[in-house]
Parts: structure tokens; C-alpha cells; sequence
């Protein structure tokens, strides 16, 4: 059975996201409960607006859903309380629904930037780090790779992705709206990853003359700096570029503040600029932005949760194609559950399957005294006998019918070691009955 656990922007503000991101430690433990809890498959998502948890679990009933559900929660917070936090606001999906949400995350539809460009590179690098760890089975490989073909038919078959669509462009964007033109603004950027890269780029095309790029690889900042015609600063620098910028932005990965309200009204002192306007734009998860920053005379803080009011209204002009995003999202979901079908049945009728093949290859190498033309004419002889009674079994599935009794009779009545095969089948794609078994439930 397929089961999420999500904490996005929809249902906590960034302070919440925040409080349960996925720290590298945070990883190191979920993937292991991977391994601990008996679970199947994992993946885990992180971007800065959005942690989910993907798991392929069996199908134990709803106790046994629960319980492997309270699991990683606990290793993903590590104690009782923030359990019981994280399961009063997080989503909960299962079934199908998991399928059609992670299509919809990879097609930007679920993203706080309508259309978002970022996210696909942020689900392939999620599936790289399950492949790593070897927690990506066949479930897995196949709904992360039918996600990203979504996403990438939405970007190049529809318009959701038309003009800016990311968060690294808004923040750019809001700074030219504050102030009017960037030819003369000075503007730092901290953090030379994709979204900093994004913010610089769009910075440059709004007009920006004066780009400061700051990045902890200073290669990083000077290669960055030289495609935008920026200047790279040194790292040690930070508050000293930050202390003379009219505005800044930044999108680090680090787990700590790295901009100290301190350090920066010294600096602002030593500089002169004490009392200037100066606008400061994090768009990190963890915030890397101390708050205290907002008491300081002329300091103007905005966070993701405040730049979420202006995205709304610009991307009014992409909601025209959302319909036809979510046609996309849907068909690919159909050819995902067909494909969960096909295996299923495929699961269930295995037994028959191969004794029939057996059988066939046997007769066939009797009577024509050719091995190679035996094991051919034995597939083709099954694949035709079983052609109907698979069609049969996949239109079941697709009813929502049970096949236990029958997996368990085929084991019973053709499987060399029948127990043998019903525990095999276990790790073998889901059917939808197996999808949908358990109720739909989300956190209050």
C-alpha cells in the first residue's frame, strides 16, 4: 500500500515547516526506520516550502497502516511531543491519492509558485538519494518516474510554467516593485544554489547592475557573478556586504541562522549606513534570517509566508492552464494504476503461469526434441491460454475486488511451495484494491 505523510505551505506557516524539516540527521533516521519497520520502499521530499514522506507498506489493515504511519513520525521528530505536533498538521494520504498527489507536486500544481520550475530538479534529486540508499523499489521507481514524465509534459504542453515561476524570481521581482528600478540598487544574493542562481538571473534580466554573489564554495559565487555580470564576495564578508546592499536575498541549505541581528547592526554602524533602508528576503527552510533582525532601525523582513501574497497575484495569468495540467495529471495517473493492474494480476495468476509453462515446455521438448523451440512455443502457448483469465483479473482489480482468496487458492493448487510464493508476491507492485484499502485520513 502506498502512504504519505506531508507538512507543506497549505497547512503550516514557515515557522511550522521549519520546526520539521528534514535535517541530514532527521534523514539518517527515516531511512532507517526503513530498514527497522519491515517497510518496503521510501522516499523523502524536501523543498522549502513542502517535507513529505513516501512509503510502500503491506497491506496489514488499517491498525497495522497506523502503527507504521506513528513510526516514522517518531523518527522523524524523535520524541512523543513533537509526534503528536506533527500528526495533529500533517497530511495524511493513502492509496491513490498518494499517486495523483505526487503528479501534482512534479506538475507544479501543488507548488506555492503556480507552475514552479524548481521542483522537478527537486523530486530527481529525492529519487537519486532513495535509489542511494537502495530504499526504492519497483513501486517507487515507477510512480517518482511517471511523475517526473508529468511534470515535464506540463512544462513543455501547457503554459503553467509561463513567466516567472519560482521563488527565487518573485523575490527578485519584489525587489524591483519596491524599488522601481534595480539600475541603481545594490542587491546581494547568498547562496549560489538553483534557487540563488534563479534570483541572480532574474535580477539581471529586471535590470540589476550591482549583484554581490555569496556562496560558502567561493568557485560557486565567481562562476555565478561571471554569468550574471555580478561581483563574488568572500564569505567572511557577509555582514559587511550585507551592511552597505539595498536589499538581499537569501537561500542557503543551512540548518542555523547564518544572518545575525548583532553582527549586522555592528556592521551597519561601522558603515555608516545605520538607519537605511534595507529590504532582507530569506527564502531558506530553516529560516536563515535571525527575526531579531526586524527590530533594527531601517530593516524591512520579508519570509516566505509574506511573499506568498504577491505570487498569488501573479500568477493569475497561469491558471488558464491548469486545466489541461490536471487532464495531464490524470491520464498519467490512469497509465499508472493500469500499469499497478497489469502487475497485480500478473502476481495472482503466477502460480498457473509458470506450472502451465512447465507443462507446455516439457511436452513440446518431448515432441519436437528442441529445447530452444520448446521454451518458445511454451510461452506462446500460456500467453494465449491466459490472455482472457488476465483481462478478467486486471477488470476485477480495477473494480476494487479483493484477489486474496484467489492468490491463496492459485498457491494452494499450483505453486511448487505455495507459502513460499504468497510471501514473495508481497514485494511486488500494488494492486488498486491494496491502494485504496485504507480510508482517507488527514491530520486535524
Amino acid at each position: 500500500m502506498l502512504i504519505s505523510i506531508a507538512v507543506d505551505f497549505h497547512s503550516a506557516d514557515v515557522a511550522t515547516r521549519e520546526r520539521f524539516h528534514l535535517s541530514a540527521e532527521r534523514i539518517e533516521a527515516l531511512y532507517g526506520a526503513a530498514r527497522d519497520e519491515s517497510m518496503q520502499e521510501l522516499a523523502l521530499i524536501s523543498t522549502c516550502n513542502r517535507t513529505e514522506v513516501y512509503a510502500w507498506v503491506e497491506d496489514g489493515g488499517a491498525d497495522s497502516v497506523e502503527h507504521l504511519t506513528q513510526a516514522l513520525v517518531r523518527r522523524w521528530v524523535g520524541n512523543r511531543k513533537d509526534a503528536r505536533a506533527l500528526m495533529g498538521i500533517a497530511r495524511r494520504r493513502s492509496g491513490i491519492d498518494v499517486a495523483r498527489h505526487i503528479l501534482r507536486v512534479a506538475a507544479g500544481l501543488e507548488s506555492q509558485v503556480l507552475g514552479d520550475g524548481q521542483i522537478l530538479g527537486q523530486l530527481k534529486t529525492a529519487y537519486r538519494l532513495a535509489n542511494g540508499r537502495g530504499t526504492a523499489g519497483p513501486v517507487l521507481h515507477r510512480l517518482i518516474e511517471t511523475a517526473l514524465r508529468t511534470g515535464k509534459r506540463v512544462a513543455t504542453e501547457t503554459s503553467l510554467s509561463a513567466g516567472r515561476n519560482s521563488i527565487g524570481a518573485e523575490a527578485a521581482a519584489m525587489a524591483l516593485h519596491r524599488f522601481g528600478s534595480l539600475a541603481h540598487a545594490r542587491v546581494v544574493v547568498v547562496g549560489c544554489g538553483k534557487t540563488g542562481e534563479r534570483t541572480a538571473r532574474q535580477l539581471k534580466k529586471l535590470g540589476a547592475q550591482d549583484v554581490v554573489l555569496l556562496n560558502r564554495t567561493m568557485s560557486r559565487a565567481v562562476e555565478l557573478a561571471n554569468a550574471v555580470g555580478g561581483r563574488a564576495a568572500a564569505w567572511d564578508t557577509l555582514h559587511l556586504e550585507l551592511a552597505m546592499a539595498d536589499a538581499a536575498i537569501v537561500a542557503t541549505g543551512a540548518e542555523a541562522p547564518l544572518v545575525q541581528a548583532a553582527l549586522l547592526r555592528t556592521c551597519r554602524e561601522n558603515c555608516g549606513t545605520a538607519g537605511y533602508p534595507l529590504m532582507l528576503v530569506d527564502l531558506s527552510v530553516p529560516r536563515n534570517i535571525e527575526p531579531a533582525v526586524r527590530e533594527i532601525e531601517g530593516i524591512s523582513l520579508v519570509d516566505l509566508d509574506k511573499l506568498h501574497l504577491p505570487i498569488v497575484a501573479a500568477e493569475e495569468a497561469r491558471r488558464a492552464a491548469v486545466p489541461l495540467a490536471n487532464a495531464i495529471v490524470e491520464e498519467e495517473l490512469r497509465h499508472f494504476m493500469e500499469w499497478s493492474s497489469a502487475a497485480a494480476a500478473r502476481a495472482v495468476i503466477r502460480p498457473l503461469h509458470d506450472a502451465l509453462v512447465e507443462v507446455a515446455r516439457r511436452e513440446v521438448e518431448f515432441a519436437a526434441g528442441d529445447s530452444a523451440v520448446a521454451e518458445r512455443t511454451a510461452d506462446r502457448i500460456v500467453a494465449k491460454l491466459l490472455a482472457r483469465p488476465m483481462s478478467a483479473l486486471k477488470n476485477a482489480i480495477q473494480r476494487g475486488e479483493s484477489l486474496d482468496d484467489l492468490m491463496l487458492t492459485m498457491d494452494q493448487l499450483f505453486a511448487e511451495h505455495g507459502v513460499r510464493h504468497a510471501s514473495r508476491t508481497r514485494a511486488h507492485p500494488p494492486t488498486p484494491t491494496a491502494l485504496d484499502s485504507v480510508p482517507h485520513a488527514q491530520g486535524a
